[in-house]
């Protein structure tokens, strides 16, 4: 049981969460570009490109990034 708690606990694989008018990305590696309509975020295996308008970072910490405005496209590419 411990063992399973443990790899839950110390994940590090990337997760995408798309709600509406919202993005949660975690385990990703820098933000490259951060613009009220564009951001480019580099994780370990692709980038991810999120556009739309009035985009906030609403909560940033160690490896997790909540993205908050009017979401138009996400778009994932290498």
């Amino acid at each position: 049981m411990f063992r399973e708690l443990k790899s839950v606990i110390y994940d590090s694989t990337f997760k995408i969460v798309i709600y509406l008018n919202k993005v949660y990305l975690n385990n990703y590696e820098d933000i490259l570009v951060f613009e009220d309509n564009h951001l480019l975020v580099k994780t370990f295996t692709c980038f991810v490109t999120i556009k739309g308008e009035n985009l906030t970072i609403s909560k940033l910490e160690n490896n997790e990034v909540l993205i908050q405005g009017l979401v138009k496209s996400v778009e994932l590419g290498d």
